[in-house]
């Protein structure tokens, strides 16, 4: 499906570390518990000079990071790694997605020299920001991100949008762009689904607080199909058999890669390869564990190469098989749920502009 030659876009995850805690992301249990599968590693920059040849990185039109389980940040090697891929391809778009709450002034700064757009993560003013972006700190944020601006260095917001904060995204926007910012992107979050609220816990599993979504009509994010009729196998069937797949894997010409090595067709597929099933206490839960269990068979037969196999450097096509489950009644969940308006109209995690 995917051959080596024609790869033009590279998602990569340098590391599964992170030290935020936000409640909805996949690393934890609603911003609480680390889950069990994270092993907190990253890429060296040995590793990555032995995985990814020159000659693969000098074909490249986008390198990005935007983390499943870490941030890039955090990876030990990332600004040598960033300055790396930069020497060997002078016209790439380099990217990181950053909680931009780790390192000091002076590394990014240094990161600001190698022409990275780096996306930083800011979903409120002092107080409102640390409700999502837990064990971060707004002003520490706020001093990183600008350090890089005024290196010279391109930067945008992605702010998330809940009930907390839709109130004051034009002032933050201002004040944002008068730190030199090129521009925000206020992202309505697609992880409410149906729910009216969506609970914050502790270390220990105590619940510290709610998040609702925004109720600002702008802001609203309301699934095309009900999951809770989704979760009816001939409901399911029907709407998945009607929607047209739209690979970006095809579109983008890329592939994602995680902080050991395994290549996967795309983020989505490298998190499914992870995950267990969880409890089933909501209509998404279930559909949640229908599609791993899909993704991971759907794994088994397209098979995980490993970049440690020398897989960059040599002419062989992966993934073959691939598309046998964008079509017919092969469908593949996984596909259907993030590259078709199965439940969305649009399952971007993030933009690629």
């Amino acid at each position: 499906m995917q051959n080596i030659a024609d790869i033009r876009t590279v998602h990569i995850e340098l590391t599964d570390k992170c030290q935020a805690q936000c409640p909805m992301c996949a690393r934890n249990y609603h911003g609480g518990v680390i889950r069990p599968f994270i092993r907190n590693g990253d890429m060296s920059l040995e590793q990555f000079k032995e995985w990814f040849p020159r000659d693969f990185l000098a074909q490249l039109d986008n390198f990005y990071s935007c983390g499943n389980y870490g941030d890039p940040a955090f990876a030990n090697d990332c600004l040598e790694i960033y300055s790396y891929v930069r020497e060997c391809n002078p016209t790439v778009r380099l990217a990181i997605h950053t909680n931009g709450g780790m390192r000091n002034p002076q590394w990014w700064r240094k990161l600001a020299q190698y022409d990275i757009e780096v996306i930083f993560a800011v979903d409120g003013f002092k107080g409102k920001h640390e409700l999502y972006r837990k064990n971060t700190k707004f002003d520490k944020v706020i001093e990183n991100l600008k350090a890089y601006c005024d290196a010279g260095g391109h930067a945008r917001v992605d702010s998330l949008v809940f009930a907390h904060n839709e109130h004051e995204v034009d002032e933050l926007e201002d004040y944002l762009l008068g730190l030199g910012v090129q521009s925000v992107n206020f992202v309505s979050t697609t992880r409410f689904y149906e729910m009216k609220e969506f609970e914050v816990q502790d270390n220990n599993g105590n619940v510290e607080y709610m998040l609702k979504p925004a109720q600002t009509e702008k802001f609203k994010r309301t699934p095309n199909k009900s999951l809770n009729a989704l979760t009816n196998e001939i409901v399911r069937n029907a709407a998945i058999d009607a929607i047209i797949i739209e690979p970006k894997c095809v579109t983008e010409q890329g592939i994602y890669v995680d902080p050991y090595g395994n290549i996967f067709p795309c983020c989505w597929f490298g998190g499914d390869y992870l995950e267990q099933p969880i409890e089933e206490k909501l209509p998404i839960h279930y559909l949640r564990n229908l599609s791993v269990e899909n993704t991971k068979q759907v794994l088994k037969e397209v098979g995980v190469p490993n970049c440690q196999d020398g897989v960059l450097d040599s002419t062989i096509t992966l993934f073959k098989g691939l598309s046998e489950f964008w079509q017919g009644k092969n469908k593949c969940l996984t596909c259907a749920r993030q590259c078709s308006k199965l439940v969305y109209n649009d399952n971007n995690k993030y933009s690629l502009e």
